[in-house]
């Protein structure tokens, strides 16, 4: 390619008669406004599948080993047995999951307690990054457990750090299981946290394992283990693994599992989304089409000078397909510019407004994501829908004849 077409297309683009005249602006605008709505929908998408990932590697770990009966064995054993299988293993914690009903203040809540070992699930979870209020930590020494709740369950029962609170466990009578008794165990609010999930923040407690395991009266027995690995994603081949290696005693899942539907349904969704916000942007480039059309008609003097002095009529096509390029790109910057700005006027209005309905979607709030290959797919379709839709003015452009071109001037 010659190295002055470039400079010329450029020249000729930013001239009062196309750039800043004619229907030249609102193409343009039409163009920014097409890739602002591909940049927010697919952080939205995006968002809603790391944020949701993110809750789940945070509060249920990468990946579960539940036993099929709780039997108080060597977890260490168990442990090393993993570890064995699947070398990428950072660390493990015990875990157990009771139901109960909290009873505060004239309310009560079904919940949901999970007990974990407090020496060792710091490095498995992170609920660290969690805390709204007070701390994570639930090895202090008390004269009742720490325990750690969701946010909304907290605001349902007016619970503040430091208060206390009791909770009933239903537990089968030792000689007729059709009976129960009812078990009390009381806990001091040592931290508020955000979860992630709807459901969690509305019935999610986490205390120590040993407390838990007292209040259900189930002895030293636990439900399995929650693994951490070097990658997240690697937990899927993880879990994979281990449930071939060790057999039926063990239900092994990884992160992805307990939310399968959600994920499945933004991987098919996205594809969808991007395919129809992107007609935003099609209709954009007809319009361009049309400004080069009649810039084209307005250049007939400029085009048989260049073509006088010598360009050809494939130099011409390439100066107007050129500034289709231009075009795409300058409604690609701008476009990006704006959707950040919509992207954080989003973020607003969902920490304000509340846009988003955790009953629904299963989170109340999402954290926009912007990953580079939807940015890489939104700039080559942009640039390729541009340089496509000015290919027919370009050949208009380069089949005219100079003597044509003077003659109308």
């Amino acid at each position: 390619m010659n190295k002055s077409l470039p400079w010329i297309a450029w020249r000729l683009l930013m001239s009062r008669k196309t750039l800043f005249g004619g229907s030249a602006p609102l193409a343009l605008l039409g163009l920014i406004l097409g890739v602002a709505a591909l940049v927010a929908s697919m952080a939205v998408m995006s968002g809603f599948e790391s944020t949701l990932k993110k809750a789940m590697a945070d509060v249920s770990g990468h990946a579960q080993v539940v036993k099929r009966s709780r039997f108080p064995d060597d977890w260490r054993e168990l442990e090393e047995r993993i570890r064995k299988i699947e070398p990428t293993l950072v660390s493990s914690s015990r875990f157990v999951f009771i139901e109960a009903v909290l009873a505060h203040s004239g309310k009560i809540s079904g919940v949901l307690i999970q007990g974990v070992d407090p020496e060792r699930v710091n490095h498995v979870l992170n609920f660290r990054s969690r805390v709204v209020s007070g701390s994570e930590d639930l090895r202090g020494s008390t004269e009742v457990p720490l325990a750690l709740m969701g946010k909304s369950l907290a605001a349902k029962m007016n619970l503040k750090v430091g208060d206390r609170f009791r909770v009933v466990v239903p537990v089968a009578d030792a000689v007729d299981p059709s009976k129960f008794q009812r078990r009390v165990g009381e806990f001091q609010l040592q931290g508020i946290l955000d979860l992630g999930k709807y459901e969690w923040n509305e019935r999610f407690i986490v205390t120590d394992l040993a407390a838990a395991q007292k209040v259900a009266d189930i002895g030293d027995r636990y439900s399995g283990l929650l693994l951490r690995f070097k990658d997240v994603d690697h937990a899927r081949d993880a879990a994979f693994q281990l449930s071939q290696t060790l057999g039926s005693p063990y239900w092994i899942r990884d992160w992805r599992d307990a939310n399968e539907n959600l994920f499945e349904a933004v991987q098919v969704e996205r594809p969808g989304i991007f395919m129809v916000v992107l007609i935003i942007t099609l209709v954009a480039a007809f319009n361009v089409s049309a400004t080069l059309f009649v810039n084209v008609v307005r250049r007939f003097k400029d085009i048989a000078i260049l073509k006088t002095v010598g360009l050809s009529p494939k130099d011409i096509i390439k100066i107007f397909a050129l500034q289709g390029v231009f075009l795409g790109a300058i409604g690609l910057f701008f476009g990006f510019l704006l959707g950040f700005v919509l992207c954080g006027l989003f973020s607003l209005a969902q920490s304000r407004l509340g846009l988003i309905s955790g009953e629904v979607y299963r989170l109340d709030s999402i954290e926009l994501n912007i990953r580079w290959v939807d940015s890489l797919a939104i700039c080559v379709a942009t640039l390729a829908i541009c340089f496509i839709a000015t290919l027919a003015p370009a050949r208009r452009g380069g089949k005219l004849n100079p003597v044509e071109g003077l003659r109308n001037e």
